[in-house]
């Protein structure tokens, strides 16, 4: 059996066209994990996250600073007290003014003003609580920022990983189908000679049927895990990676301790509890009276260009809410409530990381098992089909037992791969879950 002329056709025209229209780039891991660190678009957006974040840090820390205003303005008018006023604000106020005649029915005045003033906030405890909330939020998102480069790197490595298996199964695929056109030859010389039924043929031509559509979906199946990597890494579909590393054998794993409130994700829930904390405070504080204090220096005069009278104010002013239609009970409630939800998800946090330890550490122990046994059976297997073939032809063995060991072999081959791409996913997820970090980088 042979795949229809118009699918081999296809599958060589959809190759053909992909290796014209993309250029390939040699990569290793450690290449792939710095490509992902400078161009991929998840951890761009949490690093954008954590911006937003630090600008409100500084927006809320603005109240505590002076704040200086300056205007102008231009006035003409004949109202009898603006009129009156403006004349003692320019210093042009006279006798004659006090005629009963003007003063009722006064001329119109010209009134440029300009003003520089500057107030701050001298005691607003809401304003210092505020400050320091959305200064632990920010804190939460750098910590939340250096994670999301931690799972970066992560999928960084399982996606290459998962490339490096689809290569070696596309090799894998390849080899058995070498195989198997030796196989169909031989069957066909011993069925020319009358030692082998059209059965047997027919068997052997099925299996190199299935083998080339073996090859066919491992190709298939490579160049999305390679498409993938790239798309990943921030690449254009242009550009496709050609990985240099290879599935190596398992190592020791080095022991660490492991402190789960070291971990990123650990420190960005503990700073998002106490942000809800000083959220709380706030609420709280919006009973305590607020002291301002302010100061403004104007001009005046009846020209655009002049300066009559400079006159200046300084003061302080008692502000306090005595009752808010119930507004601060309310938020004082809501703040208790988001405050407990975020310590209990931090308690559930640091419980489930012990936890992900653990599984991850048996995840390792039973990868690298499957490893040693797979690749044990491959190697029986691949014994195994030698062995077989020695006695077929020696003619101590059926074309099925021989079928059966080839399959058995490319099996147990496919087995092996997985296994040991499974064990190095096993490793990059514990280190992973692991991680430790003392500062935000």
């Amino acid at each position: 059996m042979k795949l229809p002329f118009a699918l081999l056709l296809t599958l060589v025209f959809a190759a053909s066209a992909f290796a014209q229209t993309s250029s390939v780039r040699e990569l290793s891991l450690d290449q792939a994990i710095e490509e992902a660190l400078a161009g991929n678009s998840d951890l761009a957006v949490a690093e954008a996250r954590r911006k937003i974040a630090d600008k409100h840090k500084k927006s809320a820390a603005a109240p505590l600073w002076p704040q200086i205003m300056a205007g102008g303005s231009y006035v003409r008018s004949s109202d009898p007290v603006f009129v009156f006023g403006t004349k003692l604000r320019q210093g042009t106020f006279g006798a004659d003014d006090f005629d009963l005649d003007a003063l009722n029915n006064p001329d119109p005045i010209n009134d440029w003003s300009a003003r520089i003033g500057l107030r701050w906030s001298l005691l607003d405890p809401t304003i210092w609580a505020g400050s320091s909330s959305a200064a632990r939020q920010a804190e939460a998102a750098e910590w939340a920022a250096v994670r999301a480069r931690e799972a970066t790197v992560l999928m960084t490595r399982m996606l290459y990983y998962r490339a490096l298996t689809a290569t070696a199964q596309q090799a894998a695929a390849e080899s058995a189908l070498y195989a198997a056109e030796a196989t169909l030859a031989s069957f066909a010389r011993r069925h020319e000679r009358g030692l082998l039924t059209d059965a047997d043929l027919l068997q052997a031509e099925a299996e190199m049927a299935a083998a080339r559509a073996a090859v066919a979906q491992a190709s298939s199946l490579r160049l999305n895990a390679l498409e993938d990597l790239a798309l990943h890494l921030g690449w254009g579909p242009e550009l496709r990676p050609v990985l240099t590393d290879t599935l190596t054998a398992p190592t020791d794993i080095t022991e660490r301790v492991f402190d789960p409130r070291a971990r990123a994700d650990i420190k960005a829930r503990e700073a998002a509890a106490e942000a809800a904390s000083k959220a709380k405070s706030r609420a709280s504080f919006a009973w305590i009276p607020a002291l301002d204090a302010f100061a403004e220096l104007a001009t005046h005069s009846s020209d655009a260009l002049g300066f009559d009278a400079n006159n200046w104010t300084v003061g302080l002013a008692l502000r306090w809410t005595v009752f808010s239609g119930f507004a601060r009970t309310s938020e004082i409630q809501r703040a208790e409530l988001e405050r407990h939800v975020a310590e209990i998800e931090y308690e559930k946090a640091v419980k489930d990381a012990r936890a992900e330890l653990d599984q991850a550490e048996r995840a390792v122990q039973a990868a690298s098992e499957a490893v040693a046994a797979t690749s044990a059976a491959s190697t029986a297997a691949d014994s195994g089909r030698e062995l077989m073939r020695r006695r077929f032809d020696e003619g101590l063995a059926t074309a099925a037992d021989l079928l059966q060991a080839e399959a058995r072999a490319t099996g147990m081959r496919e087995r092996s791969i997985i296994a040991l791409a499974a064990y190095h996913i096993a490793v990059a997820q514990l280190e992973f879950v692991r991680s430790q970090v003392n500062t935000v980088s």
